[in-house]
């Protein structure tokens, strides 16, 4: 997509527009670098707060281990953000990204950190397969003990070891705990009558799976030759009561896996609760872009910024005057909303250009 022109006219314009699916960062011509035009934020903080040098794109001084919440107001462009942010990452010199998206991999209606964490394994594992990491056995023993003694001998759950162990050979290694977590990320997402049989199992015995998925991790830096940052996508879809167990009352099982987590959070959370603030060690907040400034003026950056994102999906001859800044003007520095009035104006167009009217009536 290096050779990417905006469709130029109303029929492409609709058939190209998707604001609800998030854009792969930089790596869509479609992506605009919106940081300069949000005011505080700053992908800079978060670098720093993860050890990276961003002007010489190294990795200066990681922590240890690291709980971290990304969050801001839905339609606001998190989930482009951190892709964003995992593309930017995900280099030799500076991390080895792991990248999780709940709202597909997962069921966000009901959800909890033993999904997310297992699904965290698998997404490792499947990962390493898929890039041919080799780790020898002797290493993977933790995480095979733990699949043995609380799933495949328990009697609610062997049915279920057998069907995800189906055909696989080799014995234990990499490929075969790719096989085995995928059943189990599988089993949750589609609500798998041994969904809670799973979950027990590892709240039940959560020291045991921990201990082992600690183990993996630190090999597999050993194995790449960098830490791993883990990026959970979606998680700040949660319902109220959800969202309150997995980053409140359950938030020490999630803090027992040492390493690097970003998770994206409700926004409201970390207004309501004093408690959510002492738990993670920074949030992040994506603000709306700013076109206005607090003296009423326009701010220009913000205008421009929201205009580049008009221009990427409908070429600009397609606009009467004055129409685009409209649109712009009524979004309020809304992302989502900007792209919904793009849509909603396409049911209002005269010779298939975007005029004053359809800016209206779509407004």
């Amino acid at each position: 997509m290096t050779n990417y022109e905006p469709p130029t006219d109303i029929w492409q314009v609709n058939s190209s527009l998707q604001f609800n699916e998030p854009l792969d960062g930089a790596n869509d011509p479609r992506w605009v670098d919106t940081y300069a035009a949000r005011g505080e934020a700053s992908l800079n903080q978060l670098a720093q707060a993860l050890g990276v040098d961003m002007s010489a794109g190294t990795l200066r001084a990681a922590p240890e281990r690291g709980y971290y919440l990304f969050c801001g107001h839905r339609g606001s462009g998190k989930s482009t953000e951190l892709r964003h942010i995992r593309n930017k990452l995900h280099k030799r010199n500076i991390y080895y990204v792991v990248f999780a998206d709940a709202t597909v991999e997962l069921d966000v209606h009901n959800l909890r950190y033993q999904d997310i964490l297992l699904h965290l394994a698998s997404k490792l594992v499947s990962q390493l397969n898929e890039e041919q990491v080799a780790i020898e056995p002797v290493h993977l023993k933790k995480l095979g003990d733990w699949f043995a003694e609380r799933v495949e001998k328990q009697e609610k759950t062997k049915q279920f070891a057998l069907e995800s162990t189906a055909g696989v050979k080799g014995g234990l290694g990499i490929p075969f705990l790719a096989k085995v977590f995928g059943s189990i990320s599988t089993a949750f997402k589609t609500n798998s009558t041994y969904k809670e049989e799973l979950r027990l199992s590892l709240r039940n015995y959560f020291s045991d799976f921990a201990d082992a998925f600690n183990h993996l991790i630190q090999v597999a830096e050993d194995k790449v030759g960098r830490p791993l940052l883990f990026i959970v996508d979606g998680t700040d879809r949660l319902r109220d009561d959800d969202a309150q167990a997995f980053f409140v009352a359950d938030v020490h099982p999630l803090q027992q896996v040492r390493g690097l987590f970003i998770y994206c959070a409700p926004v409201h959370l970390t207004y309501e609760t004093s408690q959510i603030l002492q738990s993670f060690n920074k949030v992040f907040r994506l603000p709306m872009i700013q076109v206005e400034n607090k003296d009423g003026s326009p701010n220009e950056a913000g205008l421009e910024t929201m205009l580049e994102m008009l221009r990427l999906r409908a070429h600009p001859d397609l606009f009467d005057d004055g129409v685009a800044r409209k649109m712009i003007d009524s979004c309020g520095g809304h992302p989502r909303d900007l792209l919904r009035l793009l849509q909603n104006a396409i049911s209002y167009t005269e010779r298939d250009r975007f005029n004053a009217e359809s800016a209206r009536q779509a407004v």
